[in-house]
């Protein structure tokens, strides 16, 4: 074959390799999730590198002998097989078919990237200059980013963003590739190019520092301590000059210093933690994991009670509905478990679990043992192999902390990076010169295997992009408990494949929503049936029978279902607001009772879950009942602005009745008051007020109408019992208007004491100026 023919075929492979690490650049294009389109996009690169290698297997043999004996490539395959036979097991099988194909795009990566980078010259050096190209992208997305928030009011490093959907990915994937900027950096022998990998290393230890992604930070601050340790260990083994080695240290370290600098200048202006203070908080502790820890310990109890056949692949945001439904917050569940390997064994048990941490134990042990071998060989250890270590750092914190697996932009690029270790290691395996080469027809009858395989992924990426294309107007109007699209609209989104929103809500059940709201009633049944065994651990579809339930007056039947809602997810406004309304109905006040302090412990103090039970008093007690006086009045001391709570304050004290009376009164008061007839006005006031004495503004508006009748003495009256009003703007008028009153009754010091206390209270320049005005005497 000729020169020519060679290099193009290493054009290609070039090629090949850069649209693997151009994965995490899609957008969404119109998915609610960017990452449908990413997926798409690394499965058909997968299609076209094996349909390279098929017609391009000459120089390969050796390279895939090496690979089929390797235990990697079997024990990768196992966890495959182990998650597809999840399958039969799963809560819900269409996750698992919708999820498999996630591992298979990932394997096959990994696979291709190692036959791709097997036959080029230079490999690491290429590969490393592969990563920075691609992060001097992405710092450029980044910049971007930042730069237009910056300008903005309110300054937000959730709008920074980059390539990625969210600031944690983006630090996460910034951060991994920095060892290869390290590496070239302190091997680099043109000053220019120093100076570009120089600006790099300092834009994006700058972006990791103010993204302020914890994991990323950790993982960058442990990467940079590693890599001085290692120069300070060279110098004193002489393998390297003193004189170099501070250089190199010298040189590695000032970005890091400048980007603290600049970091500390940047959250002054901005007011936001800087660098150091991100890093204070730092800490392995319950409290500042925010909500990990609770996530682990729930995982790795559920793998305890199901350590062989546990949730099934994809099906883990199921499970653990059950396991979390004391710290989850309405329908949010927690998708993944925050770290990817405790993550794999709640869906995939102790063997899949066990699989998974042996692929990433192999590649460390790789490593580990080239750095072994070379340094028998050559006395010393290979920087190369050594930076190696250093993105396994990276991605083994975020796996630890987050759910890389998860996501495309750092599972491509992992992926070549698995390819490069693989290329090195297994390279160095011995290949008997007199062996039979794999039959060419068995290299591309795999080949065709593998194409097997991935056009059923292709065809379950596309309908899971589909539908994420469809659903987000259907979240949106849950969200905003506003319901209307047509049936049309609805039949476009599929209920079967996938059956779960993006957020586990299942499909049929949000539907059924709309087809009872449109009078099909006996379908909306049914699809509710359904959607219950697709996640049967939300509940959504029983809180929903419940309320249909009650509009139908069915009283028993709806009790029945809100309470199986209410225990599956007792921290749920929707099913704690629904289960509390049967419980009215019932006239369980025990219920009623029990069912609040629940949530209060779960939630703590909110005003809704007070409203919903200061509203369940109402409906159930008794007039002037001491109990529900009490807890009136303690919802009110919290919650003195909110007009319901203090209507069902005033209700549970006096009586529906006389607060509608005391309301007609007041309207009519007003009425006189605008027509300019202040003593009548005031006597109406008055009388409103007697009906309904929390009602404040009845006796300022009194106070105020005796005012304007020029009747002092009994407008204080008025505004001396207003000042003790919980709203501060009734007490503030009050305490004015009963200065001015004393001021005009002619008692000037009673009145400069009220002036005072109103301008040190409620620090107004229009106060002041009153103060100086009537208080302080003219020289």
């Amino acid at each position: 074959m000729s020169t020519q023919t060679l290099s193009t075929q290493t054009l290609l492979k070039y090629l090949l390799l850069t649209l693997y690490i151009l994965t995490g650049t899609l957008s969404n294009f119109k998915a609610i999730d960017i990452l449908a389109p990413q997926w798409i996009y690394l499965v058909l690169i997968n299609s076209v590198s094996c349909l390279f290698l098929f017609f391009n297997t000459h120089d390969l043999n050796t390279s895939y002998k090496r690979l089929y004996r390797s235990v990697f490539i079997y024990v990768y395959l196992f966890y495959i097989l182990w998650n597809a036979f999840s399958y039969f097991y799963a809560i819900n099988q269409v996750e698992t078919l919708i999820n498999l194909p996630r591992l298979v795009n990932t394997f096959f990566a990994i696979y291709f990237s190692y036959l791709l980078i097997s036959s080029l010259p230079n490999k690491f050096f290429f590969i490393s200059r592969l990563f920075i190209a691609f992060l001097s992208f992405e710092i450029l997305a980044y910049y971007n980013d930042f730069f237009i928030s910056l300008n903005e009011p309110n300054f937000s490093v959730l709008n920074i963003k980059g390539f990625a959907g969210n600031k944690n990915i983006t630090a996460a994937s910034i951060a991994f590739k920095i060892p290869f900027v390290l590496y070239l950096l302190n091997m680099a022998q043109k000053r220019y190019f120093r100076v570009f990998l120089f600006t790099i290393l300092f834009a994006s230890v700058f972006a990791v520092s103010v993204i302020e992604a914890r994991s990323a930070i950790l993982s960058s601050l442990i990467v940079i301590t590693v890599f001085i340790g290692f120069l300070i260990t060279q110098i004193f083994i002489r393998n390297i000059t003193p004189k170099k080695g501070i250089v190199m240290i010298a040189l590695t370290l000032l970005p890091y210093v400048l980007s603290l600098g600049v970091n500390i200048l940047l959250s002054q202006k901005t007011e936001r933690s800087n660098l150091t203070q991100t890093v204070g908080k730092i800490a392995f502790t319950e409290e500042s994991s925010n909500g990990r820890f609770e996530y682990w310990t729930d995982a790795l109890n559920y793998v305890m009670e199901n350590p062989i056949f546990a949730s099934g692949l994809g099906n883990w945001k199921i499970a653990s509905i059950s396991r979390g439904k004391e710290h989850i917050n309405g329908y949010t569940v927690p998708y993944h478990a925050h770290n990817d390997f405790i993550h794999v064994f709640a869906e995939t048990g102790v063997f899949g679990g066990l699989a998974y941490i042996m692929i990433f134990g192999l590649l460390t042990f790789y490593l580990f043992r080239m750095l072994y071998v070379k340094y028998h060989e050559k006395g010393q250890l290979e920087m190369q192999y050594f930076f190696l270590l250093l993105p396994l750092i990276v991605y083994g914190i975020d796996a630890g902390l987050n759910f890389p697996v998860a996501r495309p932009l750092m599972q491509s690029s992992f992926a070549i990076f698995a390819g490069l270790i693989l290329t090195l290691y297994l390279g160095t395996q011995e290949v008997k010169a007199d062996e039979k080469p794999i039959n060419t027809a068995l290299l591309k009858g795999s080949k065709v295997l593998i194409m097997l395989v991935l056009l059923p992924a292709l065809y379950v990426h596309v309908l899971s992009y589909i539908s994420l294309t469809k659903q987000g107007r259907l979240l949106y109007e849950f969200n905003n408990a506003s319901f209307k699209m047509t049936r049309a609209e609805l039949d476009e989104i599929s209920h079967d494949f996938p059956n779960l929103t993006e957020t586990a809500m299942p499909i049929k059940a949000m539907k059924a929503r709309y087809y009872y709201l449109q009078g099909n009633k006996e379908e909306a049944f049914q699809m509710i049936d359904e959607g219950i065994k697709d996640n049967p651990e939300i509940f959504f579809g029983e809180n929903l029978k419940a309320l249909y339930y009650l509009n139908e007056n069915k009283v028993d039947s709806a009790f029945v279902y809100a309470k199986k809602a209410f225990e599956g997810l007792p921290n749920n406004m929707p099913h704690y607001d629904v289960y509390m309304r049967t419980l009215v109905l019932k006239k369980d006040y025990t219920g009623i009772d029990n069912a609040f302090n629940l949530v209060q412990s779960l939630a703590g103090d909110t005003k809704t879950i007070w409203l919903i039970y200061i509203r369940s008093l109402a409906q159930t007690r008794s007039l002037g009942d001491p109990f529900a006086m009490e807890k009136a009045a303690e919802a009110y001391r919290l919650y003195p602005e909110d007009e319901t709570i203090f209507l069902l304050y005033r209700i549970l004290t006096y009586g529906q009745p006389r607060v509608a009376e005391a309301e007609q009164i007041f309207q009519k008061a007003k009425e006189a008051y605008d027509k300019k007839q202040f003593a009548n006005a005031a006597d109406l006031f008055g009388q409103a007020f007697d009906l309904d004495p929390l009602r404040y503004n009845y006796s300022l508006n009194a106070g105020l109408s005796y005012y304007e009748d020029k009747q002092y003495d009994q407008a204080l009256k008025y505004f001396d019992l207003s000042l003790v009003a919980k709203r501060g703007i009734i007490a503030e008028r009050a305490m004015r208007f009963k200065a001015l009153s004393l001021l005009l009754m002619g008692e000037g010091s009673r009145a400069c004491a009220v002036f005072l206390k109103l301008r040190n209270t409620y620090p107004k320049r229009m106060y002041q100026q009153e103060f100086q005005k009537y208080c302080l005497k003219k020289n």
